[in-house]
């Protein structure tokens, strides 16, 4: 079933809601790891708003270069629309990438704020 008859199934707009979830984790997840191990917050606001910032640019204009072309793996962007999820559903591998990096740097977070004295 469209929705509002512009020809995108409810299924697609799912998928992408979904992928979307799983970039906002990662990024959110780069953030709390950041401020985890730092203690700062502009470090980690800073880092992952540069991550995401490098990650879109990097994903708009590694495919138009071909000696950079394999950066484009690197930016979270590719694996959230890379694939286009709203014109071909769920890509499964692109939310287990992002996932693994998700759950990667929340288990950084956990370690490094095990290791930082909060007392003060």
């Amino acid at each position: 079933m469209a929705v509002g008859g512009g020809g995108v199934a409810l299924g697609h707009l799912a998928a992408l809601a979904l992928h979307l979830a799983f970039f906002g984790w990662t990024v959110g997840a780069l953030a709390l790891a950041l401020a985890a191990t730092t203690g700062r917050k502009a470090v980690a606001s800073g880092g992952a708003a540069a991550f995401a910032v490098l990650g879109f640019l990097i994903n708009g204009f590694a495919p138009l270069v071909d000696a950079i072309a394999w950066l484009k793996y690197v930016s979270p962007f590719y694996y959230y629309a890379g694939h286009d999820p709203i014109g071909h559903g769920i890509d499964a591998g692109s939310v287990a990438v992002l996932a693994a990096t998700a759950i990667s740097l929340t288990a950084i977070a956990a370690v490094g704020i095990g290791r930082r004295d909060l007392r003060n």
